[in-house]
C-alpha cells in the first residue's frame, strides 16, 4: 500500500510540474503559478520547481516572490545544469553580476562546459568589464586551448581594453584555428594604425581571405586596406570591387573617398566628394565621414557646404 501511495504522489507531482511548465511556456501565468505552487508543496526540496516558479512569478510581475523562489532553488542545488538555468534567469531579469557568479559556481562543479566561460564573458561585455571577461576566458582556454570561440572572445576583450597588440595576436590565432568566421578579420581591419610589425602577417591573412572568398565584399575591402599606403592603385581597384559586390557598405565608400582625396586632380576630387556623400547617406551619424567631407568641400571651394559639415561633425562628436 505504501509503495502505491508513493507512486501516486510522484505521478501527482509530475502532472502538476509538467502542466505548470507548459502553461508557463504558453504564457498562461495564472495556471502556471497554480500548478507549480502545487508541485512545490509535493516536493519542496526540488530545485527545478523553484526555478520554474521564479520565472512564473517574475513574468507575473511579482519580483519579491520571484527572488525568494530563485534563492530557494539556489540553496537546494549544486547541479551545474540547474545553476546554469538560474544564471539564465538572472540574466533575463537584468542581474548580470549574479548570473556570472552562478556560472562560476557551475564551473566549480564541472569545469568542462566551454559555453559557461563564453557566457560569463558575454555577461562581462554587457557591463564593459573586460578584465573579468579575460579572467573567465583564460580559465576556459586552459581547458579548451583549441577553442575558436574562446580565442575570438579573448581578442574582443583585449580590444575593449585597448590592448591592441594582444588583441591582434588573439585574432590572428583565431584565424589560424579556423579561417571561416568573419569577425576576426573585421577587428583586424580596425587596428591597422596599431598593427606595426604585424602588418605583413595581416596582409597575408587578408590575401588568403580574398582568395578563398573572391565574391565577398568584405574580403576585397579588407585586402584593399593593406595596400592603401604602398600601392594605392591596387587598393582602389579592390575598393571598387567591394562596392560592386555590396554598394550598401559605407566603409568601402569612405575608404575610396579618402583614397581619391589623396590622389589629386579636380575630377578625382569630385568623385571623392560623391563617395563620401554616399558613405554619409548610408551612415549619417559617423562624425569622421562628416569631417572628411568638410575637408573635401574646402578643397572644392564650397565654403558653405564645408561649414555645414563641420557643424555636423562637431555635434556628432559630442559625448
Amino acid at each position: 500500500m505504501l509503495w502505491l501511495l508513493l507512486l501516486l504522489f510522484v505521478d501527482s507531482f509530475d502532472t502538476d510540474f509538467r502542466s505548470g511548465l507548459i502553461a508557463l511556456k504558453e504564457g498562461n501565468l495564472v495556471v502556471a503559478q497554480s500548478r507549480l505552487e502545487s508541485a512545490s508543496k509535493l516536493q519542496p526540496a526540488n530545485p527545478r520547481v523553484w526555478l520554474a516558479l521564479a520565472q512564473a512569478y517574475w513574468k507575473a510581475n511579482k519580483p519579491a516572490e520571484a527572488q525568494s523562489a530563485a534563492q530557494r532553488a539556489e540553496a537546494l542545488t549544486k547541479d551545474p545544469a540547474l545553476l546554469h538555468g538560474l544564471a539564465f534567469y538572472y540574466s533575463e531579469i537584468g542581474n548580470n553580476q549574479k548570473a556570472a557568479d552562478l556560472l562560476w559556481s557551475a564551473i566549480q562543479q564541472d569545469a568542462h562546459y566551454e559555453s559557461y566561460y563564453l557566457e560569463i564573458a558575454q555577461l562581462c561585455f554587457k557591463q564593459q568589464n573586460f578584465n573579468s571577461a579575460l579572467e573567465a576566458l583564460r580559465a576556459g582556454r586552459k581547458i579548451f586551448p583549441e577553442s575558436v570561440q574562446l580565442e575570438l572572445a579573448t581578442g574582443v576583450a583585449y580590444y575593449g581594453l585597448r590592448r591592441f597588440p594582444e588583441a591582434i595576436d588573439a585574432f590572428l590565432r583565431t584565424i589560424e584555428l579556423d579561417p571561416s568566421p568573419e569577425q576576426p578579420y573585421v577587428f583586424l581591419g580596425r587596428m591597422f594604425d596599431q598593427a606595426e610589425a604585424k602588418l605583413p602577417k595581416i596582409r597575408t591573412v587578408f590575401a588568403a581571405f580574398a582568395k578563398k572568398s573572391p565574391d565577398n565584399y568584405l574580403s576585397s575591402f579588407l585586402y584593399a586596406k593593406t595596400f592603401a599606403i604602398d600601392d594605392p592603385g591596387r587598393a582602389e581597384a579592390l575598393l571598387r570591387r567591394s562596392i560592386s559586390l555590396n554598394a550598401a557598405f559605407p566603409d568601402s565608400h569612405f575608404d575610396l573617398g579618402v583614397l581619391l582625396e589623396n590622389s589629386g586632380g579636380r575630377q578625382r576630387l569630385e568623385e571623392a566628394i560623391r563617395e563620401m556623400q554616399r558613405c554619409i547617406e548610408l551612415n549619417p551619424n559617423d562624425p569622421v565621414a562628416h569631417y572628411h567631407l568638410a575637408r573635401l568641400y574646402d578643397q572644392a571651394g564650397k565654403a558653405a557646404e564645408a561649414r555645414a559639415e563641420r557643424e555636423l561633425h562637431r555635434k556628432l562628436s559630442q559625448p
